[in-house]
């Protein structure tokens, strides 16, 4: 291509693009609004066995096998009743979990060269190619990828056909020492979710994501949620922050003239399933298997990929409004038909290993 591919957003999912594009030797440049890389406290990645397998091909040097946390088991409760136990027949692991700052940093290390920090996408205009309108320079390219998180300016601009809506949670996330034994816990009550999921750090922690409705105080909801259920947590020096509103956004189709949707620009999800980055990266997979005839912006490369990854991610939104649904709205009778439901579906091995089998492809 004469000019530099362009990647709006310097995330995870856009510094993958980054390592695709370098390796097929394609020119490409990243812009990035914020100043400089920022690590995130706290937040946390649950990786699937596709998404660990791709990464490690792709960059032998992240090694995630020697430092991400392998989950063994998760047990699903419904309040402190244990309904679901998920474990592999096979040795396979359910998922692996590592800090999200650890990922993207390095991540960041083979593209950094490519990063333009503080430079913030203000227009776009398309006739032969297109032109990028910036706070620091314009820009001009034959094909732009946004990877530019749920409030993707590049999405706007373009005026993609976009619908989303708030769940009226908000996710506090946090870390806390424990002994957790490779086994991630997930308890559903009306109030909302709260996810365990373990976490080797130089100590073992619990990676806590409680993603609730309460508009009271969100520390006591923790600390009386851990009496009440019998988890046993010391939650002596809680800190939880002031969350983050929780909603899905999904792009009717992802790609319009010269620009394609990718990671949190195309779809965002709620954290309940733990499958949002691993379908940003699900898309990244997709990229790479036609990547010439995307970037050479061929119609029926740009056809196959939307309706690709909408399927999945149309999948991934089904299943998690049926258990936002189920558990969000709990009465009396449905409260038993939810425990017995978990309680069969826990005698049927052959089905829960499906449940893990699709929840590591991307």
């Amino acid at each position: 291509m004469s000019k530099p591919v362009l990647i709006a957003g310097a995330g995870v999912v856009g510094c993958l693009l980054g390592h695709v594009l370098k390796k097929h030797n394609v020119p490409f440049k990243i812009l990035e609004q914020s100043s400089a890389f920022k690590k995130i406290p706290y937040r946390t990645v649950a990786l699937t066995k596709d998404s660990i397998l791709f990464l490690n091909t792709l960059d032998k040097s992240l090694d995630l096998n020697d430092w991400t946390t392998p989950v063994e088991k998760m047990e699903l409760f419904h309040k402190n009743d244990l309904g679901i136990v998920l474990d592999s027949n096979d040795d396979q692991k359910v998922t692996s979990i590592g800090l999200l700052s650890n990922l993207h940093e390095k991540l960041l290390k083979n593209v950094q060269s490519e990063i333009l920090w503080n430079t913030t996408v203000t227009g776009i205009s398309i006739k032969d190619t297109v032109v990028v309108e910036t706070t620091q320079n314009e820009f001009e390219t034959e094909f732009i990828f946004a990877t530019d998180g749920s409030n993707s300016k590049v999405r706007e601009l373009c005026d993609f056909e976009n619908e989303e809506w708030f769940y009226g949670q908000k996710a506090y996330v946090t870390c806390i020492r424990a002994e957790h034994n490779n086994i991630a816990k997930q308890y559903f009550t009306k109030n909302g979710t709260l996810a365990l999921l373990p976490l080797n750090d130089e100590e073992q922690y619990y990676s806590v994501i409680f993603c609730t409705n309460s508009t009271g105080n969100v520390t006591h909801d923790l600390q009386d949620m851990n009496k009440q259920f019998n988890i046993n947590l010391n939650l002596t020096n809680l800190k939880l922050g002031a969350g983050f509103e929780l909603k899905h956004s999904r792009a009717l189709k992802l790609y319009s003239d010269n620009v394609l949707l990718c990671g949190d620009a195309a779809n965002t999800f709620h954290p309940m399933a733990g499958q949002g980055l691993n379908l940003g990266i699900g898309d990244v997979m997709e990229i790479e298997k036609n990547l010439l005839d995307l970037i050479q912006n061929k119609k029926e490369a740009l056809m196959t990929y939307s309706k690709k990854r909408n399927n999945k991610n149309l999948q991934m939104t089904w299943i998690i409004q049926s258990l936002f649904g189920a558990f969000g709205n709990v009465n009396s009778v449905t409260e038993k038909i939810l425990n017995s439901g978990m309680k069969i579906l826990d005698k049927a091995p052959e089905l829960k290993q499906r449940i893990i089998n699709y929840a590591n492809k991307n």
